[in-house]
């Protein structure tokens, strides 16, 4: 900008000078033509006056002499003439020369300056418009070379930056060339070049694994003008892939009629690697967190089993009972179904115990449990263990017809078992009692009542003789 400055200056000011050396020769020409002139006139005046003269005076002699006079007069004012012309010309020439020498010399510094030679300065000899044009043009010059160290300076830092950054830095101009047209040392290191130079010799296409990636990855640049932590693959020199975070943007000259990439890469191959082995560990974690999720769930399975069934007969316990007369005492509540309970009891267990051990006693109950198993056909039937000998079956959805069929069942399976008992005065076998006790749940009734009306029914069963069954009647006051 400053040699624009200082060219435009150079251009004004020699135009300038050029209307001086051609006002000068016109002011010299203005001062010989007068002289000229004047000389005409005086030769005219005078040959007039010699006419006249003759004329006054007449005779050969006095002519021949006026002749005389008039052309030495023609003469004089000839060489009068010529020398004033010549001493003018002469000046001018000398005044030229010196404008056009002082004109050349800051034409050539002003070539020097333009070359790049930065000591480029103009002698200063006077204090005219040529002399300003100089002290000017040195000012310009110191400015320019100012500049250009400061410059330099910046150039020099970045440079040193960009050499020693351990960050692959790279330029490709927008032509068909896919070369580089600059690389850094520690990209020519990270693709495994022994040089920045000998990878400026290798095409840029061959650095990717494949060159669909290259073309999208250009194909991006040229339609968003920048990609930023774009992460692919690019190929070593000895072929090992390695992953690559790429950062570019897109430049354009000041008439957008060429453009370059400015790019960098930085290498993320033990970045990729950690996170493939982050990834295995956290899909590993992820397995065994899912494998030991089913362990426990399978756990809590076979705890909540265990804790809604009864040790020793295998069917369930009295919690298990209590959960599921409650759930089932609010479904047919909602519903309006009617509900059946059966209570049982081993008829003289406490005789049989004593008589054949407890061990026989364990066996004992275990079969009469399975008996209840087997005859709770629907998937609501719950047979459980209550306690002791006693045994209790809930049967949704039953009225007292039905629980009554099931009860007889009881009765003839259990005896069909054929457990002897010899503390037994009518049978000589084991055998159970039952009460049956069915609702439909209302205001007047709850769970419990329900319970303590097939107690009571088993009571009478028992009462009566045992190996029977009883069933309630369901009234207010048979169950206060």
């Amino acid at each position: 900008m400053l040699v624009a400055t200082l060219v435009d200056k150079v251009a004004n000011l020699w135009l300038e000078l050029s209307l001086r050396a051609k006002l000068s020769i016109c002011l010299v020409g203005m001062s010989v033509i007068p002289l000229l002139v004047t000389t005409a006139i005086i030769g005219y005046n005078g040959e007039k006056a010699l006419t006249s003269f003759l004329i006054d005076h007449n005779g050969d002699a006095a002519r021949h002499a006026a002749e005389n006079i008039v052309n030495h007069i023609k003469r004089t004012g000839i060489v009068m003439s010529m020398v004033a012309a010549l001493f003018a010309s002469l000046i001018s020439i000398i005044i030229a020369g010196r404008m056009t020498k002082r004109i050349i010399d800051i034409a050539t510094v002003t070539d020097r300056l333009a070359t790049g030679d930065p000591n480029a300065l103009i002698k200063i000899t006077t204090r005219d418009e040529l002399g300003q044009l100089a002290m000017t043009f040195n000012n310009i010059v110191a400015q320019l070379k100012a500049s250009g160290a400061e410059l330099r300076d910046s150039e020099e830092k970045y440079r040193s930056l960009v050499e020693n950054i351990n960050v692959g830095v790279y330029r490709k101009t927008g032509n068909d060339n896919s070369f580089m047209e600059y690389v850094n040392p520690a990209l020519a290191r990270m693709l495994g070049f022994p040089s920045a130079e000998e990878l400026l010799k290798t095409s840029a296409a061959t650095y990717f694994s494949d060159q669909e990636s290259f073309n999208l990855l250009l194909k991006e640049i040229n339609q968003q003008g920048a990609v930023k932590n774009r992460e692919i693959m690019l190929n070593k020199k000895d072929g090992t892939v390695i992953w690559c975070s790429v950062t570019a943007i897109k430049h354009f000259d000041a008439k957008r009629e060429m453009f370059w990439i400015d790019s960098v890469a930085e290498d993320i191959t033990e970045r990729k690697m950690a996170e493939k082995i982050l990834r295995q560990a956290r899909d590993e974690l992820e397995l065994k967190v899912k494998e030991r999720t089913q362990e426990l769930r399978l756990l809590n399975e076979k705890l909540y089993r265990i804790s809604i069934q009864d040790g020793l007969t295998g069917i369930a316990n009295r919690r298990c009972f209590d959960e599921c007369l409650e759930r089932e005492w609010q479904r047919a509540s909602r519903e309006q179904l009617p509900l059946a309970l059966i209570m049982l009891d081993v008829d003289l267990f406490k005789h049989y115990n004593d008589t054949y051990g407890h061990v026989a006693g364990d066996q004992c109950l275990k079969r009469i449990a399975g008996v209840l198993q087997g005859l709770s056909k629907q998937a609501t039937d719950l047979a459980a263990r209550y306690g002791g000998e006693e045994f209790a079956i809930i049967l949704p959805n039953t009225d007292q017809q039905a629980a009554e069929k099931l009860g007889k069942q009881i009765l003839v399976r259990v005896r069909e078992l054929g457990i002897r008992n010899v503390t037994s005065v009518s049978s000589q076998i084991v055998t159970v009692s039952l009460g049956i006790a069915v609702c439909i749940p209302s205001d007047i009734f709850t769970h419990d009542k329900l319970i303590i009306a097939a107690d009571q029914a088993l009571y009478q069963a028992k009462k009566a003789g045992r190996n029977q069954l009883r069933v309630a009647s369901l009234t207010e006051d048979s169950l206060t």
